[in-house]
């Protein structure tokens, strides 16, 4: 076996017929990694002409002068093959070290262990711990926090129907979503140029929420580099047709008021329920809007492989009631279905076991739609046999 460098066609092309493909594993990945000043490199494993192992790998941060070497979501190959998961193991090793690095780090995008919507272990279910238990005895040690997500909750597409996968959501998943279309809640793609609507939304959630938002340019380059791969929604109330509904609701109580005469209970409910509708009227007359919209939540989307993937979002929470976030899901997801896509993958959800956390409401959100918890194995790391190397190590141990 030999490790070569490959260009960036070839990759992608090779990529398609892996198991555990991912897009943080495209030439597109390693551009958008390049515009941001990081060095890329395309490395495949060969063996009598046939590309046993591929990975996309850059250089991160430096550690006394020396860099760390990454593979994102790990390189791509069948992990049970443990002659080929060693061979390109040790052979990337060699070249961390011929390039200035002194770390190779990765983190599979394959299952650890088959889990429920609970989180719990399924019985009997899949896992890969003899995986883990290679990796840790040709030399990789298991990081103590994981960089990449460990944790996505996933809904699974394959051979279902609109229908079906709607009636299994929860049932205010469904009220939402019904409500969204009722009120006049619209979904809209996102152009390059409007990117900066993206990011304004992503921004002020993150500083009301308390996360850290990635940059305009990282949505830019990510635009750029995906083209078809990514979609960029922005849910939006389109406030004629919500006043629409409304009044024609208003209308309505207002005829059946006026059929019924004297005291009457079913009367008394009805003006009871006029009286909230006009309140509802005036609302959105005084809501801020630009050319008759109001903007409620965005979403970025990865269109890869056999699955969908959430990666950011943002919405307004003053406007939640209008269900703009659960619309977006429910317009990715009927896309899947449309295309052939194998799953929707809602992507990370931390913490998703401690309900005083307080991310818990995010795995709250995703659970509503009834899909399950998929753990990743994490993050895994070998050095080279360096003094930079052992003061790595030694720092950890301290630590």
């Amino acid at each position: 076996m030999e490790l070569v460098e490959i260009n960036k066609e070839e990759f992608n092309n090779l990529a398609k017929n892996f198991t555990c493909k991912n897009f943080f594993q495209t030439s597109n990945m390693g551009e958008s990694l390049y515009e941001r000043g990081k060095k890329v490199y395309y490395l495949g494993l060969k063996e009598n002409n046939i590309m046993q192992a591929i990975t996309m790998i850059y250089e991160g941060n430096t550690f006394l002068g020396k860099k760390e070497f990454i593979c994102l979501k790990g390189f791509l190959c069948d992990y049970n093959n443990h002659e080929v998961v060693k061979e390109f193991s040790m052979k990337l090793l060699d070249f961390v070290t011929l390039h200035g690095g002194f770390k190779l780090t990765i983190d599979p995008y394959i299952n650890e262990v088959e889990r429920d919507i609970d989180g719990k272990i399924v019985e009997n279910g899949n896992n890969n711990y003899e995986v883990i238990k290679f990796l840790k005895d040709i030399g990789y040690n298991k990081s103590k926090i994981d960089i990449q997500v460990k944790y996505n909750f996933c809904l699974d597409l394959k051979n279902k129907t609109e229908e079906e996968i709607f009636k299994n959501f929860k049932q205010n998943t469904r009220n939402l979503i019904n409500r969204a279309l009722r009120d006049g809640v619209e979904i809209i793609n996102l152009k390059y140029e409007e990117l900066p609507i993206f990011k304004q939304i992503t921004e002020d959630t993150s500083k009301r929420r308390g996360f850290l938002d990635k940059s305009l340019e990282y949505y830019q380059s990510m635009y750029k580099v995906f083209q078809d791969k990514v979609v960029f929604k922005l849910a939006r109330l389109n406030i004629n047709k919500h006043l629409e509904y409304l009044n024609n609701l208003k209308k309505d109580y207002e005829e059946k008021i006026a059929k019924i005469s004297g005291i009457n209970k079913k009367k008394d409910n009805y003006e009871f329920e006029l009286e909230n509708v006009k309140k509802k009227i005036e609302k959105v007359q005084s809501l801020p809007s630009e050319n008759g919209y109001l903007n409620l939540a965005v979403a970025m989307f990865m269109l890869y492989g056999d699955e969908t993937i959430y990666l950011f979002s943002g919405s307004n929470d003053l406007y939640n009631e209008y269900g703009g976030a659960y619309l977006i899901q429910w317009d990715i997801i009927k896309y899947g279905i449309e295309n052939n896509y194998r799953r929707h993958n809602f992507f990370g959800i931390l913490n998703y076991n401690n309900p005083n956390s307080k991310d818990y409401g995010v795995y709250l959100f995703k659970k509503g739609f009834n899909g399950y918890v998929e753990e990743l194995i994490g993050e895994y790391y070998i050095c080279t046999n360096s003094l930079i190397s052992k003061i790595y190590k030694l720092k950890n141990k301290l630590r």
